[in-house]
Protein backbone atom coordinates (compact mmCIF):
# COMPACT_ATOMS: atom_id res chain seq x y z
CA UNK A 1 0.00 0.00 0.00
CA UNK A 2 1.38 3.71 -0.66
CA UNK A 3 1.01 5.37 2.42
CA UNK A 4 2.25 8.80 1.08
CA UNK A 5 2.04 10.77 -2.36
CA UNK A 6 5.25 12.33 -1.85
CA UNK A 7 7.19 12.80 -4.93
CA UNK A 8 10.41 11.24 -5.38
CA UNK A 9 13.49 11.26 -7.20
CA UNK A 10 16.42 8.42 -7.02
CA UNK A 11 19.86 8.93 -7.87
CA UNK A 12 22.23 6.00 -8.24
CA UNK A 13 25.63 7.08 -9.52
CA UNK A 14 27.89 4.39 -11.25
CA UNK A 15 30.76 3.57 -12.70
CA UNK A 16 31.69 0.56 -14.84
CA UNK A 17 29.08 -1.49 -12.68
CA UNK A 18 26.58 -2.72 -15.46
CA UNK A 19 25.33 -6.15 -14.43
CA UNK A 20 25.21 -4.64 -10.94
CA UNK A 21 23.68 -1.70 -11.57
CA UNK A 22 20.65 -3.94 -13.49
CA UNK A 23 20.04 -5.76 -10.60
CA UNK A 24 19.15 -2.26 -8.86
CA UNK A 25 17.34 -1.24 -11.61
CA UNK A 26 14.84 -4.22 -11.54
CA UNK A 27 14.79 -4.03 -7.58
CA UNK A 28 13.32 -0.20 -8.40
CA UNK A 29 11.03 -1.12 -11.29
CA UNK A 30 9.50 -3.40 -8.00
CA UNK A 31 8.59 -0.84 -5.59
CA UNK A 32 5.30 -0.09 -4.10
CA UNK A 33 5.51 3.86 -4.28
CA UNK A 34 6.45 5.40 -7.70
CA UNK A 35 9.24 7.43 -8.27
CA UNK A 36 11.11 8.88 -10.82
CA UNK A 37 15.19 7.05 -11.47
CA UNK A 38 17.84 8.76 -12.20
CA UNK A 39 21.27 7.38 -12.85
CA UNK A 40 24.46 9.31 -13.43
CA UNK A 41 27.32 7.14 -15.20
CA UNK A 42 30.48 8.49 -14.24
CA UNK A 43 31.78 7.99 -17.60
CA UNK A 44 31.69 4.02 -17.25
CA UNK A 45 33.07 2.09 -20.22
CA UNK A 46 31.45 -1.29 -20.46
CA UNK A 47 28.21 -0.18 -22.19
CA UNK A 48 26.35 0.66 -18.77
CA UNK A 49 24.92 3.89 -20.93
CA UNK A 50 23.51 1.24 -23.22
CA UNK A 51 22.13 -1.05 -20.70
CA UNK A 52 19.96 1.46 -19.15
CA UNK A 53 18.74 2.95 -22.71
CA UNK A 54 18.00 -0.34 -23.73
CA UNK A 55 16.08 -2.29 -20.63
CA UNK A 56 15.14 0.45 -18.73
CA UNK A 57 13.65 3.13 -20.82
CA UNK A 58 12.16 4.74 -18.61
CA UNK A 59 15.29 5.76 -16.21
CA UNK A 60 16.50 9.07 -16.81
CA UNK A 61 20.34 8.97 -17.96
CA UNK A 62 22.70 12.18 -17.14
CA UNK A 63 26.14 10.76 -19.06
CA UNK A 64 29.16 12.50 -17.67
CA UNK A 65 32.16 13.59 -19.85
CA UNK A 66 34.57 11.85 -17.27
CA UNK A 67 34.81 10.31 -13.27
CA UNK A 68 33.67 13.27 -11.39
CA UNK A 69 33.37 10.92 -8.44
CA UNK A 70 30.53 9.86 -6.09
CA UNK A 71 29.13 13.54 -4.59
CA UNK A 72 29.28 15.38 -7.72
CA UNK A 73 27.07 12.66 -9.63
CA UNK A 74 24.68 12.68 -6.87
CA UNK A 75 24.24 16.56 -7.35
CA UNK A 76 24.51 16.45 -10.97
CA UNK A 77 21.20 13.81 -10.80
CA UNK A 78 19.79 15.88 -7.60
CA UNK A 79 19.90 19.10 -10.39
CA UNK A 80 17.08 17.28 -12.01
CA UNK A 81 14.78 16.71 -8.83
CA UNK A 82 11.36 18.64 -8.81
CA UNK A 83 9.48 16.52 -5.93
CA UNK A 84 9.70 16.09 -2.61
CA UNK A 85 12.69 14.11 -1.95
CA UNK A 86 15.92 12.60 -3.09
CA UNK A 87 16.69 9.32 -2.54
CA UNK A 88 20.32 8.18 -2.67
CA UNK A 89 20.64 4.00 -3.52
CA UNK A 90 24.55 2.89 -4.85
CA UNK A 91 24.65 1.07 -7.60
CA UNK A 92 25.89 -2.17 -5.66
CA UNK A 93 22.57 -2.90 -3.82
CA UNK A 94 19.60 -4.36 -4.54
CA UNK A 95 16.35 -3.01 -2.73
CA UNK A 96 13.21 -4.64 -1.13
CA UNK A 97 9.81 -4.04 -3.01
CA UNK A 98 9.13 -1.41 0.31
CA UNK A 99 12.74 0.48 0.49
CA UNK A 100 11.47 3.59 -1.32
CA UNK A 101 7.79 3.61 0.78
CA UNK A 102 9.73 3.30 3.75
CA UNK A 103 11.86 5.72 3.19
CA UNK A 104 9.54 8.57 2.39
CA UNK A 105 7.09 7.51 5.59
CA UNK A 106 9.20 9.85 7.92
CA UNK A 107 9.36 12.79 5.62
CA UNK A 108 5.74 12.39 5.44
CA UNK A 109 5.04 12.09 9.32
CA UNK A 110 7.55 14.53 10.52
CA UNK A 111 7.92 17.93 9.16
CA UNK A 112 11.09 18.54 10.91
CA UNK A 113 13.06 15.06 9.71
CA UNK A 114 15.30 16.31 6.78
CA UNK A 115 17.30 13.43 6.43
CA UNK A 116 16.60 9.11 6.35
CA UNK A 117 18.69 6.47 6.97
CA UNK A 118 17.46 3.13 5.22
CA UNK A 119 19.00 -0.64 6.00
CA UNK A 120 21.77 -2.03 4.19
CA UNK A 121 22.06 -5.69 5.07
CA UNK A 122 25.52 -7.55 4.49
CA UNK A 123 25.34 -10.05 0.76
CA UNK A 124 26.17 -13.05 2.36
CA UNK A 125 24.75 -12.81 5.71
CA UNK A 126 21.56 -11.07 5.17
CA UNK A 127 20.08 -11.81 8.24
CA UNK A 128 23.21 -9.40 9.71
CA UNK A 129 23.19 -5.37 9.04
CA UNK A 130 26.15 -3.91 7.16
CA UNK A 131 25.09 -0.31 8.16
CA UNK A 132 22.00 1.83 9.15
CA UNK A 133 23.00 4.88 8.71
CA UNK A 134 26.11 6.93 10.73
CA UNK A 135 27.07 7.30 14.16
CA UNK A 136 30.50 9.91 15.05
CA UNK A 137 32.54 9.55 17.97
CA UNK A 138 34.13 12.78 19.56
CA UNK A 139 36.70 12.88 16.69
CA UNK A 140 33.99 13.13 14.05
CA UNK A 141 35.62 9.34 13.54
CA UNK A 142 32.50 8.07 11.73
CA UNK A 143 31.21 4.10 12.19
CA UNK A 144 28.21 2.33 10.51
CA UNK A 145 25.21 2.78 12.94
CA UNK A 146 23.70 -0.90 14.04
CA UNK A 147 26.79 -2.54 11.51
CA UNK A 148 26.79 -6.62 11.77
CA UNK A 149 24.40 -6.78 14.29
CA UNK A 150 21.53 -9.04 13.87
CA UNK A 151 18.43 -7.32 11.59
CA UNK A 152 15.83 -8.34 14.77
CA UNK A 153 17.32 -5.28 16.54
CA UNK A 154 15.03 -3.28 14.22
CA UNK A 155 12.02 -4.46 15.46
CA UNK A 156 12.59 -2.74 19.02
CA UNK A 157 12.20 1.57 19.28
CA UNK A 158 15.47 2.56 18.47
CA UNK A 159 17.38 5.80 18.71
CA UNK A 160 18.24 7.58 14.67
CA UNK A 161 21.56 7.88 13.59
CA UNK A 162 23.79 11.28 13.23
CA UNK A 163 22.40 10.82 9.22
CA UNK A 164 22.26 8.32 6.91
CA UNK A 165 24.91 6.54 4.80
CA UNK A 166 24.81 7.96 1.48
CA UNK A 167 24.46 4.29 -0.04
CA UNK A 168 20.64 4.55 1.13
CA UNK A 169 19.16 7.41 1.82
CA UNK A 170 16.51 9.90 1.68
CA UNK A 171 16.64 13.58 1.98
CA UNK A 172 13.52 16.36 1.78
CA UNK A 173 14.38 17.99 -1.47
CA UNK A 174 13.99 21.26 0.23
CA UNK A 175 16.73 20.19 2.65
CA UNK A 176 19.07 19.07 0.56
CA UNK A 177 18.92 22.51 -1.74
CA UNK A 178 19.59 24.33 1.69
CA UNK A 179 22.47 22.94 2.49
CA UNK A 180 23.82 23.02 -0.76
CA UNK A 181 23.72 19.15 -1.27
CA UNK A 182 27.27 17.30 -1.10
CA UNK A 183 30.09 19.56 -0.90
CA UNK A 184 32.04 18.95 -4.56
CA UNK A 185 35.26 18.95 -2.48
CA UNK A 186 34.59 15.09 -1.75
CA UNK A 187 35.52 12.53 -4.38
CA UNK A 188 34.29 9.89 -2.55
CA UNK A 189 33.75 8.95 0.91
CA UNK A 190 32.87 11.06 4.14
CA UNK A 191 30.44 13.49 2.01
CA UNK A 192 27.63 12.13 3.99
CA UNK A 193 29.11 12.76 7.14
CA UNK A 194 30.04 16.14 6.10
CA UNK A 195 26.41 16.59 4.58
CA UNK A 196 24.76 15.22 7.89
CA UNK A 197 26.83 17.87 10.07
CA UNK A 198 25.95 20.50 7.93
CA UNK A 199 21.87 19.90 8.19
CA UNK A 200 21.86 19.08 11.80
CA UNK A 201 23.35 22.87 12.21
CA UNK A 202 20.25 24.05 10.03
CA UNK A 203 18.31 22.30 12.17
CA UNK A 204 16.88 19.34 10.33
CA UNK A 205 16.76 16.10 12.36
CA UNK A 206 17.55 12.43 11.23
CA UNK A 207 15.40 9.42 11.01
CA UNK A 208 15.83 5.68 11.07
CA UNK A 209 13.68 3.93 8.74
CA UNK A 210 13.61 0.50 9.67
CA UNK A 211 12.07 -1.13 7.13
CA UNK A 212 13.47 0.42 4.13
CA UNK A 213 15.73 -2.66 3.56
CA UNK A 214 18.33 -3.03 1.01
CA UNK A 215 21.18 -5.86 -0.16
CA UNK A 216 24.40 -4.10 -0.31
CA UNK A 217 27.50 -5.68 -2.49
CA UNK A 218 30.10 -4.30 -0.16
CA UNK A 219 32.93 -2.08 -2.10
CA UNK A 220 31.49 -3.34 -5.38
CA UNK A 221 33.33 0.34 -7.15
CA UNK A 222 36.21 1.03 -5.95
CA UNK A 223 37.10 -2.23 -3.94
CA UNK A 224 36.47 -2.62 -0.12
CA UNK A 225 40.37 -1.96 1.06
CA UNK A 226 42.32 -1.12 -2.11
CA UNK A 227 45.29 1.62 -2.25
CA UNK A 228 42.56 4.17 -3.80
CA UNK A 229 39.85 3.42 -1.07
CA UNK A 230 42.50 4.13 1.37
CA UNK A 231 43.71 7.26 -0.10
CA UNK A 232 40.24 8.64 -0.37
CA UNK A 233 39.50 7.70 2.86
CA UNK A 234 42.74 9.60 4.62
CA UNK A 235 41.34 12.54 2.51
CA UNK A 236 38.06 12.69 3.45
CA UNK A 237 38.71 12.18 7.47
CA UNK A 238 40.98 15.23 7.13
CA UNK A 239 38.73 17.14 4.97
CA UNK A 240 35.99 16.60 7.99
CA UNK A 241 37.85 17.37 10.58
CA UNK A 242 39.59 20.58 8.81
CA UNK A 243 36.32 21.81 7.52
CA UNK A 244 34.09 21.64 10.52
CA UNK A 245 37.20 22.95 12.93
CA UNK A 246 37.55 19.82 15.50
CA UNK A 247 40.77 21.43 16.65
CA UNK A 248 39.65 24.65 16.96
CA UNK A 249 36.68 24.43 18.82
CA UNK A 250 37.56 21.19 20.94
CA UNK A 251 41.47 20.74 21.31
CA UNK A 252 40.78 18.51 23.81
CA UNK A 253 39.98 15.86 21.24
CA UNK A 254 42.93 16.09 19.14
CA UNK A 255 44.78 13.42 21.48
CA UNK A 256 41.45 11.45 20.26
CA UNK A 257 42.38 11.80 16.47
CA UNK A 258 45.65 10.57 17.04
CA UNK A 259 45.07 7.50 18.76
CA UNK A 260 42.20 6.87 16.61
CA UNK A 261 44.26 7.81 13.24
CA UNK A 262 47.30 7.48 13.12
CA UNK A 263 48.35 3.81 14.08
CA UNK A 264 46.39 2.91 10.24
CA UNK A 265 48.49 5.71 8.72
CA UNK A 266 51.58 4.10 10.30
CA UNK A 267 50.55 0.66 8.86
CA UNK A 268 50.17 1.65 5.63
CA UNK A 269 53.11 3.62 5.34
CA UNK A 270 55.28 0.62 6.76
CA UNK A 271 53.64 -2.77 6.41
CA UNK A 272 52.05 -2.03 2.45
CA UNK A 273 54.49 0.74 1.41
CA UNK A 274 51.79 3.57 1.02
CA UNK A 275 53.00 6.92 1.33
CA UNK A 276 49.90 7.89 -0.32
CA UNK A 277 46.95 7.89 2.44
CA UNK A 278 49.38 10.13 5.01
CA UNK A 279 50.13 12.57 1.37
CA UNK A 280 45.84 12.57 1.30
CA UNK A 281 45.77 12.91 4.74
CA UNK A 282 47.79 16.29 4.41
CA UNK A 283 46.20 16.98 1.60
CA UNK A 284 42.78 17.16 2.78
Amino acid sequence: MIVDPMRATIVIPTLDARELLAKALAGLAAQTAPAEVVVVDNASTDGTADMVRRRFPETRLVELPENLGFGRAVNAGAETADGDAVILMNNDTIPEPRFVEELLRPLAEDPGVGMVAGVLTQLRAPERIDSAGIVLDPTLGSSDYLGDLPVSVLDDPLPPPVGPCGGAAAYRLSAWREAGGFDPGFFAYWEDVDLALRLRRLGWRCALAPRARAEHHHGATLGAASPRQRRLEAYGRSYVLAKHGLAASHPERWGGVVVRDYPALAVHLVVRREPGPIAERARG
